[in-house]
């Protein structure tokens, strides 16, 4: 039997506590080893009697103690054991009723900060006498926003993305160095990451929902108008205008590349960056126009699927494609230094 103390017992049990698992549908060690295909040690873990309860609180020395020589086993097995701890953590922190409009949090350390906005309704498109408006904006109509739900706060990050490569997940997708999204020597960190197509995002959103046990997707096209928006009709969310000291858009007094999320204005929701820094991806597929379109926030299905919407324009667009309306739409391959994404998932 390892060197663990007796009190770990009782953070096991603490951890398990209102029906949490660490394997999806068990708490049996062996099913859980299989899950992470380390099965083949089996034997070390029922010979010297580890448990569920146990798990959350085993070291390397402990796991080189009962026969695991593997180095590179011992970090899969710990990696796994954190990922479920800090998911079972969350959930059992997790209020039944959930968060509410308003409400800011995040699901895990590496996670991108979440915030609630409202149920309601608005007018989506824009009034034909709308200056620099496009074709593809109308016709008009009223949207019915029937649930609150959270959406990202700020637009993902290069850091979240990385996270999100160096735990295994994101398809190992790191263009800088020709295998994940290239900054363009802008620097990463807390500037949005950009270089990636609507398929990555999926791989993304897969893996977040996987690390959290949340379900985490990109915002349909009604979802991200009505957070942009905020309540108003305006071109912008701050009125009919635009200046240099709202918005990263295509200006001289802007430099020409993105800038660290979060550097500009909130609107009524909480959100930053809806206007320009990086055209933000959605899950509906492509149409020219609204015609047809769901009178709710579904995602649209229909269309050209091979192609997908983006919104909110980016660094590199004049003031009219940086409007709460302005959307255009992009091969689902595509990659490009002025798209990035943000998330969302459902609330209670």
């Amino acid at each position: 039997m390892p060197r663990i103390a007796a009190t770990l017992v009782v953070v096991g049990a603490l951890l398990f506590s209102a029906g949490s698992v660490w394997a999806e549908g068990t708490n049996d060690i062996s099913d859980w080893l299989e899950s992470i295909g380390l099965e083949k040690f089996e034997d070390e873990f029922l010979s010297n009697d580890i448990t569920p309860d146990i798990l959350p609180e085993l070291t390397n020395d402990d796991l080189k103690e009962i026969g695991i020589k593997s180095l590179g086993a011992r970090k899969r097995i710990l990696k796994a054991i954190k990922e479920r701890s800090s998911l079972v953590l969350a959930e059992t922190a997790s209020t039944e009723e959930g968060p509410k409009p308003g409400d800011t949090f995040r699901d895990c350390p590496d996670c991108p900060e979440m915030i609630v906005v409202p149920s309601g309704g608005f007018m989506m498109g824009s009034p034909e006498n709308e200056e620099g408006r496009f074709d593809d904006e109308g016709p008009v109509r009223h949207v019915s926003v029937r649930q609150p739900f959270a959406i990202g706060k700020y637009e993902v990050t290069f850091a979240e993305w990385d996270a999100c490569v160096s735990a295994g997940g994101c398809n190992g997708y790191r263009p800088s160095d020709r295998r994940r999204p290239s900054d363009r020597g802008w620097g990463r960190g807390n500037r949005p990451v950009m270089n990636v197509s609507w398929k990555d995002t999926q791989s993304y959103t897969s893996w977040l929902s996987r690390k959290t046990g949340h379900a985490y997707r990109l915002p349909s096209e009604a979802e991200w108008e009505y957070a942009a928006r905020a309540g108003t009709t305006t071109p912008y969310h701050f009125g009919n205008t635009i200046s240099s000291s709202q918005a990263n858009y295509d200006t001289s007094d802007n430099e020409g590349k993105t800038v660290p999320v979060g550097s500009y204005p909130a609107n009524a929701f909480g959100l930053h960056d809806v206007h320009g820094n990086v055209y933000e991806w959605a899950e509906d597929c492509w149409n020219e126009s609204y015609a047809g379109a769901p009178s709710n926030t579904n995602v649209w299905k229909v269309g050209d699927c091979s192609r997908r919407v983006l919104r909110g324009g980016s660094w590199y667009d004049l003031p009219r494609s940086v409007r709460s309306a302005d959307r255009i739409g992009s091969d689902l391959e595509g990659r490009a230094s002025s798209a990035g994404f943000r998330i969302v998932r459902t609330v209670k």
